[in-house]
């Protein structure tokens, strides 16, 4: 037995950087998910599509380890990066979503979206004390990712230019 946790996410934050130096961080998969927090491995399957595989957690004897797959496609003209599911093996996810990147006077906003369906192993009656957890954790590990996206676009241009 098992049972779904949907989440759907949308955060908004804004970088001193310009538009193109956040575009060349983003756009740039393994650089920008090295900023993501319990990211255990980042495999490129093909050309732009790259299964995470995140580290395991869990309490005492029950672990879980999320694992899904996305194609990336970035459009360095129009600043856009988005990002679909794909099939890979021991999947239990799938997340799709983009970056939204809107120039300003002060530097960059960026708007992150995403939604994610995560098969959790467990019988659905614990779904009822389970759901609410994977989607703090979920969110909590998003915050991180931004946090750590703001800081590193914050530095320096330097430090993000491609």
């Amino acid at each position: 037995m098992a049972f779904d946790v949907k989440i759907n996410i949308k955060k908004k934050f804004s970088v001193p950087g310009n538009i193109n130096n956040v575009y060349n961080l983003l756009s740039d998969v393994p650089t920008s998910t090295s900023h993501f927090p319990d990211l255990d491995k980042l495999i490129e399957e093909q050309v732009n599509t790259y299964r995470w595989e995140m580290k395991k957690m869990g309490l005492g004897p029950i672990t879980f380890q999320t694992i899904y797959a996305c194609q990336y496609v970035c459009n360095e003209e129009t600043k856009s990066i988005t990002w679909s599911s794909k099939k890979t093996a021991d999947q239990n996810a799938t997340v799709s979503g983009e970056w939204i990147l809107e120039e300003t006077d002060s530097g960059c906003d960026v708007i992150l979206l995403t939604d994610a369906v995560m098969t959790i192993p467990l019988p659905s009656l614990a779904g009822i004390g389970v759901k609410p957890v994977v989607k703090v954790e979920f969110e909590t590990l998003i915050n991180v990712y931004i946090k750590n996206l703001s800081n590193a676009l914050s530095t320096s241009d330097s430090a993000v230019s491609a």
